[in-house]
């Protein structure tokens, strides 16, 4: 078959009845909403098949894995030397027939749950664990502390936009032994939004205690998981066994596994856009079905963080327009298995919140979010998702506000379209006064920005502050603000979940805000 030029489609799509506008036989939509197509069916079926055929063929690497055997049942070849797995189809499509489509992603209340589906919004996440941070307040880059964990969630936990939590940031002031309950400890009494953990837990059955004891027994914990895993290939087709192991455990208890592949095309998969797009797919599909096998009906989220090797700089870039694009392509995809996506939709290669920032992540956030993808991350983030900056994540909560308006429904209907207020004010007339003008501007019909700035130009210089001014005050301010909450879960909670992650004393001081 010919190639075909890729190509983006804007359409608008009905929400709501078609009603007559006029008596001259025009017709309006009740309400629009821009999406966008890339892919048409048969490039879909084409990347798929052809991921599909890869792991069939070219296999997977699950080298010390205990899925092994349970596998090699199922009819796949294993080479037992290099723990390449070769996957026949109907053993993939039987995996991937039982990947839910929709689940809970639950928060420590159901008015804190996300629920992922085809007929859910997108959500906003941060990504992790970063181990770099831009400090707030001397603008030095050091390495990330215990503090910047609790400070960088309990400023999203206050963020309105943010929807789900990640570990943002690694502890690197904690020793390795201590440190992933720890993480755990401060994250579970900063946020009641639902935790994904970045790094492979190896404290398994203490998170799960640790949820059980803030959510109820396991049964509860299974109907309404409190958190989440990342489970990252090591591309090309490669996944590290003992990870897979404790990823199938987790997914056995109900524990949603968030499947990542975030390859450098033209480095760790082909230059191609597409082919780094079926190369990610395999290892999705590759990782699904060893899950689907050990714990069946898991609940998988298909990740795809794929950027490119800058060939004149040898460095990786994530903000690239590239990355949008293959983004896009992964979220078509996914949804025409079946399978909810996550695509880092809020990526910077710029290493200050300059003008760089601002236009790479507006750019890739736009082109992802129109594509519809569950989740999107890369939330507080710059430096290609190697540096957390506190006010990074205020400003990405005005660009997650702007995106929603972008894509969300605009109504057009006989009140909107304000024939009669027209009339009523007539050549020459203001629109101040009509009472519509007040009422749906206090409904949300324009965004009022929090940290753009609409002034004049006069009145701008004398105020003396640019955006980034605003960040930083914004953080300070909103970091206060959770502190004034107060204590998010009551005192005895917050004793017994120290004493299972170990927590030291000034921890759990500043769990308890004394």
């Amino acid at each position: 078959m010919a190639t075909r030029k890729l190509v983006a489609s804007l359409t608008l799509s009905r929400r709501g009845d078609i009603v007559p506008c006029d008596g001259i036989g025009r017709e309006v939509r009740a309400g629009m909403k821009a999406h966008t197509t890339w892919l048409s069916d048969d490039e879909k079926r084409r990347i798929a098949d052809q991921a599909v055929d890869l792991l069939a063929t070219t296999g997977l690497r699950l080298s010390g894995s205990r899925v092994l055997p349970l596998l090699a049942e199922r009819g796949a070849r294993i080479d037992r030397e290099s723990g390449i797995v070769h996957l026949p189809r109907e053993l993939v499509e039987w995996a991937l027939a039982r990947c839910p489509r929709s689940f809970v992603m639950a928060g420590a209340t159901p008015a804190d749950d996300v629920v992922l589906g085809p007929d859910e919004p997108f959500r906003f996440s941060p990504s992790g664990c970063v181990a770099k941070t831009l400090d707030v307040r001397t603008g030095v880059r050091r390495p990330s502390t215990l503090q910047d964990v609790r400070d960088c969630t309990a400023l999203n936990d206050e963020l309105p936009e943010l929807d789900l939590m990640w570990t943002q940031v690694s502890a690197t002031d904690v020793p390795l032994e201590r440190r992933e309950l720890l993480e755990c400890f401060t994250m579970l009494t900063e946020t009641t939004q639902h935790v994904t953990f970045v790094d492979c837990p190896t404290e398994v059955d203490a998170m799960i205690d640790a949820s059980e004891l803030l959510g109820g027994d396991r049964e509860r914990f299974a109907e309404r998981p409190r958190f989440s895993t990342v489970c990252t290939a090591a591309s090309p087709l490669q996944v590290d066994g003992g990870a897979l192991d404790v990823h199938a455990a987790l997914a056995a208890r109900g524990v949603p596994i968030e499947v990542y592949s975030m390859s450098v095309a033209g480095a760790t998969s082909p230059v191609t856009l597409a082919g780094t797009v079926v190369q990610g797919l395999a290892e999705f599909l590759g990782v699904a079905t060893a899950l689907q096998v050990a714990a069946p009906g898991a609940r998988l989220v298909f990740c795809f963080g794929s950027g490119v090797l800058d060939m004149r700089r040898t460095t990786f870039s994530l903000g690239c327009v590239e990355s949008a694009l293959m983004g896009a392509m992964a979220t078509e995809v996914g949804h025409f298995l079946g399978v909810p996506t996550l695509i880092p939709g809020l990526s910077t290669d710029s290493k200050h919140a300059g003008l760089q920032t601002g236009y790479e992540k507006a750019l890739k956030a736009a082109t992802v979010c129109a594509a519809g993808p569950d989740i999107v991350t890369g939330w507080g983030l710059i430096d290609s998702h190697n540096t957390m900056y506190l006010p990074q994540s205020v400003i990405d909560d005005e660009i997650a506000a702007m995106t929603r308006r972008l894509c969300g429904p605009v109504e057009v209907s006989e009140a909107t379209l304000a024939g009669a207020s027209i009339a009523r004010v007539g050549p020459g007339g203001g629109y101040l006064g009509e009472k519509d003008t007040a009422r749906r501007v206090r409904a949300g019909e324009h965004l009022q920005p929090r940290i753009s700035n609409r002034l004049s130009y006069d009145k701008w210089l004398d105020e003396g502050r640019t955006e980034n001014d605003v960040a930083c005050e914004t953080v300070e301010r909103t970091l206060a603000a959770h502190t004034a909450r107060g204590p998010l879960l009551p005192d005895d909670q917050i004793a017994a979940l120290a004493a299972l992650c170990r927590a030291d004393p000034d921890a759990v001081r500043r769990a308890r805000r004394e």
